[in-house]
């Protein structure tokens, strides 16, 4: 199945298409996902992961045309 991932900049990319998409096998998760582009989860302890635009937990199963999201939270001052 291909899923549109919005990837870090320090993710696998060589493993998206032109479109920014990877192939993955059926029952995918999230977790996965992660592992296949080589993102470390503990740069994310204090941000979070969108599927279709909605928080998601590493467990979601992913499915045909899903687009996934890294979002890191900001801090400032």
């Amino acid at each position: 199945m291909l899923v549109r991932v919005y990837a870090p900049p320090f993710a696998d990319l060589s493993l998206l298409d032109e479109k920014g998409r990877v192939e993955l096998p059926g029952g995918a998760t999230l977790g996965d996902l992660l592992q296949l582009l080589h993102i470390p989860l503990r740069r994310f302890s204090v941000s979070f992961f969108t599927v279709n635009w909605s928080p998601a937990p590493l467990s979601t199963r992913l499915a045909e045309g899903d687009v996934v999201s890294f979002l890191p939270l900001l801090a400032g001052g």
